[in-house]
């Protein structure tokens, strides 16, 4: 690679970074504008806690000088003076406690107004992006770095704002009080900026590092719970186990880095300075009195003292809520990811009718470059059923995908009823589509929620009605709820074939113009599929069907049946004309044939 090609990507990637930070910038601040009230009185308070906090240090320190040092004897103005401390330190309590309650309102909003906005924009997404990005890291991104970011105005906002505002506290009473104290206080500051400007510096990469080591833990163990019956199936348990391990011991490993920084900056080098000064501040005093060259009031090194403790429990405390704050930058940079991502955009309804009729016109396709359907066509009538059969890579499912606009054909057109599905909205289009998967996807709820899937539109009695038209009353009157009967995670209470007619009564209550069997009856053993063939046949009365088969024998009905084969048509006919063909399709159904047997 040339010098001139390696500057070029460095700036691009400059380039990038920069335009990464804008736009987390202008997402964090529009969501600060959206919570700008509870924040403001978040800030408010939190410089009054501070304000009453300094003020209850500073009477004391005009008690010990005025009072109990020349022995004063006036017991009302000391006891007003104790009073006025106490009551300080009551308010800047109260102070404290309503800052928190109002920043954590604010950070709860945010959260809240985050991640819906992050769901509503991944549910945009074209169905390519899920293919590269694995589930288990994009719900990562929504919660765990919704958490993280949440952190960014629940705590580090408050503890830099109170950083912020006892440095200025302290300083301009420091600066009133005793002059020479105040240039004292002003030594350590180039020290404790450099050891900022390092912690930051370092604690970016590290979290950086970190957060991408948990996202790939959170991907890995998703994949894998849900992968646990082929894991025990296959006995995978240690080479799983050990993979796990190696993501595991990559995010210790980053978080050790991040702890070792805490302990150098945080804990020793700021806890050094501290006590330098107090040194100093210490040999000032003394040496102004044994020297008699200037005199130093007691009250005054109290104060002096009281405020260096809290200025460096702040730079200490501060310096810890840096790295939580690249910590909420680098989840902020993540979860922002997402919205930078382009969206599918909605075509609008054109008000045309899907009466059924498909037709695909020369369409190619390929994923990534590779090709997958070559020069397609294919058409089916109103009601017809259309079959698509061939070899595991043949393209069967693609035609599915692109019939349902998730992809977009590098060449051809799809059409429905003489409109290119280009020219069809999504929404008017797949309202009159329905499709049943090989392996249906079932809800957490009920089994009257995931017939209707929450349309309230569909009564219990019409998604009662579906599931017996498709063969599901033995299987009805088995539950003791009925359809109230709840439903876990995937329903994996039922079995294949219950959770098949459930997919199947979920697309007859919608009642579809098109409908798309995606071989769905592949995972179902001989006997279940003869008790489901009349679900099949009631589906596909009075509408358009298609049909992605593996089993040739529930085809043998259908109107026209095309074979594939690496991406393209290679035989059309119905059953009889593709037996007597004695081509693919005549191979295949015979040695499924011999199996059966």
């Amino acid at each position: 690679m040339s010098a001139n090609v390696m500057d070029h990507a460095i700036l691009d990637k400059k380039h990038v970074e920069k335009e990464k930070k804008r736009f987390r910038t202008k997402k964090l601040i529009g969501y600060a504008k959206k919570s700008k009230q509870p924040l403001m009185m978040g800030f408010l308070l939190t410089a009054l806690a501070v304000g009453t906090e300094l003020s209850g240090t500073y009477i004391i320190g005009q008690l010990l000088d005025n009072h109990i040092k020349v022995g004063s004897t006036d017991m009302g103005v000391i006891a007003t003076l104790i009073t006025i401390f106490f009551v300080a330190v009551f308010c800047a309590a109260l102070f404290r406690y309503f800052s928190a309650w109002y920043f954590q309102k604010a950070a709860n909003r945010i959260t809240v107004d985050m991640q819906s906005d992050v769901f509503r924009h991944v549910q945009k997404l074209p169905i390519a992006y899920f293919d590269q990005l694995p589930a288990g890291k994009v719900v990562s991104r929504i919660t765990n770095d919704a958490k993280a970011v949440r952190v960014l105005f629940q705590v580090v906002l408050v503890q830099l704002t109170t950083a912020l505002a006892y440095v200025i506290g302290i300083y301009i009473i420091l600066a009133a009080l005793d002059v020479n104290l105040f240039l004292l206080s002003l030594v350590p500051l180039p020290a404790i900026a450099w050891l900022v400007y390092d912690f930051r510096k370092k604690s970016a990469i590290y979290n950086k590092d970190y957060r991408a080591a948990l996202s790939d833990l959170n991907g890995n163990l998703n994949e894998n719970i849900q992968g646990m019956e082929i894991i025990h199936t296959t006995r995978k348990e240690k080479q799983i186990f050990e993979e796990f391990s190696e993501i595991n011991q990559r995010v210790y490993d980053h978080g050790f880095k991040m702890t070792r920084l805490f302990s150098y900056s945080v804990f020793n080098a700021t806890t050094a300075i501290q006590y330098i000064l107090l040194a100093l501040a210490l040999l000032y005093f003394g040496y102004g009195h044994i020297a008699g060259a200037w005199l130093v009031p007691i009250g005054n090194l109290y104060i002096f003292v009281d405020y260096m403790n809290r200025f460096f429990g702040q730079v200490s405390s501060g310096m810890t809520r840096i790295g939580e704050l690249e910590r909420a930058l680098g989840a902020a940079d993540h979860m922002f990811e997402l919205l930078q991502e382009k969206e599918v955009t909605e075509r609008p309804n054109t008000g045309k009718t899907v009466n059924g009729a498909v037709r695909f016109e020369n369409v190619t396709f390929a994923y990534n470059d590779e090709p997958v359907l070559k020069n397609v066509s294919f058409e089916a009538e109103p009601g017809q059923t259309v079959a698509f059969v061939g070899h595991t890579g043949s393209g069967k499912s693609t035609i599915m995908n692109l019939l349902f606009d998730f992809y977009t054909p590098q060449e051809g057109d799809v059409w429905f009823n003489g409109s290119k599905l280009t020219d069809l909205g999504q929404e008017e289009l797949r309202k009159n589509m329905a499709i049943v998967l090989q392996d249906p996807f079932l809800f957490e709820g009920t089994l009257y929620s995931n017939l209707t899937l929450g349309d309230l539109h569909f009564t219990k009695e019409q998604a009662r009605q579906a599931l017996i038209d498709v063969g599901g009353e033995p299987f009805l009157e088995r539950l003791k709820e009925g359809l109230d009967t709840p439903v876990k995670e995937k329903g994996n209470e039922f079995s294949q074939g219950e959770r098949q007619l459930i997919s199947f009564a979920r697309a007859l209550l919608r009642n579809p113009k098109i409908l798309v069997l995606d071989e769905a009856t592949a995972s179902i053993d001989s006997e279940t599929e003869q008790a489901i063939e009349k679900g099949i046949k009631r589906l596909e009365e009075g509408r358009t069907t298609l049909i992605i088969a593996h089993r040739l024998s529930t085809i043998k009905h259908a109107d026209n049946i095309y074979v594939l084969d690496k991406g393209k048509v290679v035989e059309q006919g119905t059953h009889d004309d593709l037996i007597a063909l004695k081509g693919i399709y005549r191979h295949m159904y015979e040695a499924q044939s011999r199996e059966a047997s």
